[in-house]
C-alpha cells in the first residue's frame, strides 16, 4: 500500500451501520506501524461497529479446487466476522495445539503436562468443530439457491459437507460425542504421533468437501462450474454474516467478470444489480453490454486518481 519512495499511507471511509454515521480511518508509518480510528478514537479490526466487508479475488477460485488450508481459511474468517466467541476458542485451539507439537517434538508425550495439555487441546477442538459444522450447514442451505442464479443449472445441485479427521462412534454429533471420539483416536494413534512429532487429528486437519450433482466438484466440476461453485460460496457467506449480524455487509469482487462466461457474467450482474447489498466491482474492460445504465455508478481509475464517469 505504501507508494514507491514514500514512508505511509492513510485510508479513510465514512459508511452507516445499524442507522448511524461512522468515520474510519487507517494509517500507516514505517516508524509507527499501523492505526485503526472509528470516528476519531483509536480502536482495532475487531470493533463491533467496523465497516464489515466480504470480498471476491480470483484467488477464490481456489476455494475448489485448492488445498484444505483455503477452505479452513474461508470458514475461520467468516466464524470470526460472525462471533467474537468463536475467535476467542480457535484463538486457544491455535496456542494450545502448538505447546502439544512442542511437547510431542521434545517427546515429553508421557509426561502429565502433555495429558492435561491434550484435555485442552480436545474441548477447544470440540467447540471449533461443533461451530464449522454449525456453519457449513448454513452455507449448504444458502448456497445451492445461489448456485442455480448464477450458473442457470437446474438439474442436481451444490452441497457442502463439513469432514471431520477421526471417524466418529456416533451418527449423532454434540460436543460429549466429539470429545470422546477425539480422545478414543488420539490413544489409537498416539505412538505414530510420537513417531511423526506432531498433532495427526483436529480442526486444522479438517476440511469441506463440495459436492455437484452429487460428484466431488474438484474432479468432475467444469472450471465454469468451479468458477460459479467460488463465486456462490462467497455469495453465501455474505447471506450468513447478514443473518448473524442483522446488516448486510458490503460486497467487494475483484476482477470477478473476466473469470466468467457470457452467460455467467449476465446472471451474476443482474443478480447483484437488484439485490439488497450493496457491491463494488473492479474490471479492466468497461464495454461489457450486462451493465445496466443508471443502476450502477462507474469510477475511472488513472493515475491514482479516482473520478466518476458521467
Amino acid at each position: 500500500m505504501v507508494n514507491n519512495q514514500s514512508q505511509a499511507y492513510e485510508l479513510s471511509a465514512s459508511y452507516e451501520y445499524n442507522q448511524r454515521l461512522f468515520e474510519t480511518k487507517i494509517k500507516y508509518n514505517y516508524n509507527t506501524g499501523k492505526t485503526i480510528t472509528l470516528n476519531g478514537r483509536k480502536t482495532n479490526s475487531h470493533h463491533p461497529d467496523r465497516l464489515r466487508v466480504v470480498i471476491f479475488t480470483p484467488d477464490d477460485l481456489y476455494l475448489v479446487k485448492g488445498s484444505p488450508s483455503k477452505r479452513r481459511y474461508f470458514l475461520d474468517f467468516l466464524l470470526k466476522q460472525a462471533s467474537a466467541e468463536y475467535g476467542y476458542h480457535l484463538d486457544n485451539y491455535v496456542k494450545i495445539l502448538r505447546k502439544r507439537n512442542v511437547l510431542l517434538k521434545k517427546n515429553q508425550a508421557n509426561t502429565k503436562s502433555f495429558f492435561i495439555t491434550t484435555e485442552v487441546f480436545v474441548e477447544e477442538a470440540a467447540r471449533v468443530i461443533l461451530a464449522r459444522i454449525q456453519m457449513i450447514s448454513l452455507l449448504d442451505q444458502l448456497a445451492g439457491p445461489l448456485y442455480k442464479e448464477i450458473s442457470g443449472e437446474n438439474s442436481g445441485g451444490l452441497k457442502l459437507r463439513y469432514a471431520v479427521s477421526i471417524p466418529l462412534d456416533n451418527d449423532k454429533i454434540n460436543f460429549d460425542i466429539l470429545r470422546l471420539s477425539m480422545l478414543n483416536h488420539l490413544n489409537q494413534i498416539f505412538e505414530q504421533e510420537c513417531s511423526r512429532k506432531s498433532s495427526l487429528i483436529g480442526p486444522h486437519r479438517d476440511d469441506i468437501n463440495i459436492y455437484l450433482n452429487d460428484h466431488p466438484a474438484r474432479q468432475y466440476a467444469s472450471q465454469g462450474q468451479q468458477r460459479s461453485i467460488a463465486v456462490s460460496l462467497k455469495l453465501a457467506e455474505l447471506m450468513a454474516m447478514q443473518q448473524a449480524q442483522g446488516e448486510y455487509p458490503v460486497f467487494l469482487l475483484d476482477e470477478v467478470l473476466s473469470e466468467l462466461d457470457n452467460e455467467r457474467q449476465q446472471r451474476l450482474l443482474s443478480y447483484l444489480q437488484e439485490a439488497s447489498f450493496q457491491s463494488f466491482l473492479t474490471t479492466v474492460h468497461m464495454d461489457n453490454k450486462y451493465f445496466k445504465p443508471g443502476q450502477a455508478s462507474v469510477y475511472n481509475m488513472k493515475d491514482g486518481q479516482l473520478s466518476r464517469k458521467e
